[in-house]
């Protein structure tokens, strides 16, 4: 007679034998049943799933557990002891683990990882075989296969490795820690900084029978109080970082979960805004991820938009981490960049037409363009809803819910809209205005195709735009200007692929990279090219110098250097530069963006100053920190030219 004593946590991970199968007799107690199984082991697995979840029984009473007699068709009797036991995990081992009694000599955990001493042969076993990980993820959550990177995270961060995951938009990041969580015996804690992306995944758990609890603002005392108290219950806790700054009874619960080692991993959602609103609006956020980062368990960091400045960002705030990149590029996905004119509204509502039975979002800046435009929609017989960050919690719930379901296929929304959004037949995004970045281009351009069917994205731009954004940001804070310079650069560039471009930004070298037909500038490819515009900058800094005491916008100058009779220039005629590059630039457009470019690459500057509260601004050119460079040769410039 065998006696095993054997966890549920330590038999997760047990290979799987041959589809053969007898009857054997289980007894435990008073309860006596008869099963199919390819083992004794097996057959006692069924009994204990039996025993704790469909007749409601305990198995672990007193720590001591119950033990379960196996009785075999030749008459063996084997006897085993379990205890420890999860529901879930029972669930899985009754459809999967099918393991002889005989094979298994002992079984004992280390640090890293689970380790089985088998009688046939000494073989260590790791989670990277991946053989729990694939059984798990098709007979508990139906998937038939990973998407790309999803297993090599779930590998990664269940041995303990601190990951930084980067998947487009629909990559299936939520299940690299939902599969590890249904597997762990300890709480996972995720860090979310956007209340509707918990409330989602939550449901989600919900349906998964994944048991799970949440701590946001909305979350009265009670309920939060009662939730810290059986916090070990739950296999996943979803917070927003207010809920764990320091003080908080939720930190102080996890600080001790973590120091006695029973926090399974720290999960950072959505991790690109610990930097980029850590550094704006949400100052503490970057404050809480930098100390829960030295807690002793693995963290998993997860985004669809991380460029290496972010990433470098969150290895100071996170300490190291090995990074899981996936290319950014979307094949599926058409971009397209036309300028915005004043026939902007009529544009915009023809697309809508055309593609009227086709599911879309209109990405505004501010919430009063969002309304404009929501209402000249309507005006337009289109039917839409709108959502913005000022709307009640009713009216934004209400318009979400009418799009998810299709009732509604328009949403005009700011970027308060979008992030988490799981919606998987979005066909089109339009950019009504700039983005601030091109991280938040890229993100929500990312709303689109998740089904991976060709999906279309437009953004109508006016260079002007980026005086809105001025507006709203933190002067002090260089790196939104810088952002909305890197972002007017690529759409300014009439020759590169936008996809080439947008990989170079997130650190993926393809020079030479071109998507043929999947964005506007490829599809009109040769129609541009790439000149020497290093003598035509010279004539741009010469008057400037020669104008320095006119106060001048990049349109003036535009203007003056065409030698444009409109009233705003017109009397500067009698200036030796005026009109010099007139005949340099066919159409006078490629003269704005060659001023547009010598501004972004500080050649030029824009001097920005904020009026009474920082709701208007005024703009002047001057010389930029470069331009004596290149007085004295030290590197030229490109001009793009009309072929």
């Amino acid at each position: 007679m065998a006696v095993c004593n054997l966890t549920f946590d330590e038999i997760q991970g047990l290979p799987s034998l041959e589809d053969e199968f007898e009857y054997f007799r289980v007894l435990s107690g008073e309860k006596e049943i008869e099963v199919k199984a390819s083992s004794s082991f097996e057959a006692a697995v069924k009994m204990a799933f039996t025993l704790h979840v469909r007749e409601g029984g305990q198995l672990d009473i007193d720590g001591r557990g119950v033990v379960i007699t196996v009785i075999s068709p030749n008459g063996d009797e084997f006897k085993y002891r379990a205890i420890n036991a999860d529901p879930v995990a029972v669930e899985l081992l009754e459809k999967n683990v099918k393991v002889s009694e005989n094979e298994v000599n002992t079984v004992s955990t280390t640090d890293d990882p689970v380790v089985y001493t088998f009688t046939n042969a000494s073989e260590r076993l790791d989670f990277s075989n991946g053989s729990l990980i694939d059984t798990t993820l098709r007979n508990y959550f139906g998937f038939p296969s990973f998407r790309p990177l999803q297993k090599e995270t779930i590998i990664s961060t269940m041995a303990e490795k601190n990951v930084l995951t980067v998947v487009g938009t629909g990559g299936g990041k939520t299940l690299t820690y939902l599969l590890p969580a249904v597997l762990s015996s300890h709480p996972t804690l995720v860090l979310s900084p956007i209340k509707s992306l918990i409330d989602d995944t939550l449901v989600r758990c919900l349906n998964l029978n994944i048991r799970s609890c949440k701590f946001t603002g909305d979350v009265p005392h009670d309920v939060r109080k009662e939730q810290i108290h059986n916090i070990e219950d739950f296999k996943i806790i979803f917070a927003t970082p207010e809920c764990l700054e320091d003080g908080e009874p939720l930190r102080v619960k996890v600080d001790g979960l973590a120091g006695v080692g029973q926090l399974e991993r720290i999960v950072f959602d959505e991790a690109h805004t610990i930097s980029s609103w850590g550094n704006t609006f949400r100052p503490n956020y970057k404050d809480v991820c930098k100390n829960l980062c030295k807690a002793k368990c693995p963290k998993l960091l997860l985004s669809a938009t991380v460029p290496l400045k972010v990433e470098n960002d969150l290895r100071e705030i996170c300490g190291d981490f090995t990074v899981l990149r996936r290319t950014v590029y979307r094949e599926n996905l058409y971009l397209e960049v036309v300028e915005r004119t004043g026939k902007f509204l009529d544009q915009l509502s023809d697309f809508i037409s055309q593609n009227k039975d086709a599911c879309g979002i209109v990405y505004c800046v501010l919430p009063k363009d969002v309304c404009k435009i929501h209402g000249e929609l309507l005006k337009r017989g289109i039917n839409a809803v709108k959502y913005h960050g000022k709307l009640s919690d009713a009216v934004k719930l209400s318009s979400q819910s009418k799009w998810m379901s299709g009732e509604v296929n328009v949403i005009v929304a700011n970027s308060s809209f979008g992030m988490g959004i799981d919606k998987a037949n979005v066909r089109y995004v339009l950019h009504a205005k700039l983005p601030t970045n091109i991280e938040e281009y890229f993100q929500q351009c990312g709303r689109a195709g998740r089904d991976g069917l060709p999906s279309h994205c437009k953004l109508f731009y006016n260079y002007s735009d980026k005086n809105i954004l001025y507006r709203l940001f933190d002067e002090q804070v260089i790196a939104q200007y810088k952002g909305v310079n890197d972002l007017i650069v690529l759409l300014e560039n009439p020759v590169q692929c936008l996809h080439q471009g947008i990989m170079s930004y997130f650190g993926e070298k393809h020079d030479s990279f071109i998507c043929l037909t999947g964005c506007s500038n490829c599809k009109h490819r040769g129609t541009h090219q790439i000149t020497d515009g290093t003598s035509d900058a010279l004539k741009v800094l010469q008057a400037v110098v020669e104008l320095s005491n006119i106060n001048l916008t990049c349109n003036d100058l535009k203007l003056y250097l065409a030698g444009s009779n409109q009233k705003c220039v017109s009397h500067l005629q009698e200036y030796a530069t005026f009109g010099s590059l007139g005949k340099k630039f066919v159409p006078v457009s490629l003269l704005a963006k060659f001023l547009h470019l010598l501004i972004v690459g500080d050649i030029l500057t824009e001097r920005i100053h904020k009026k009474g509260t920082g709701s208007s601004i005024s703009v002047e050119i001057t010389l930029g920190s470069k331009a004596h460079d290149l007085l004295a040769n030290n590197f030229m410039i490109d001009k793009y030219e009309k072929t």
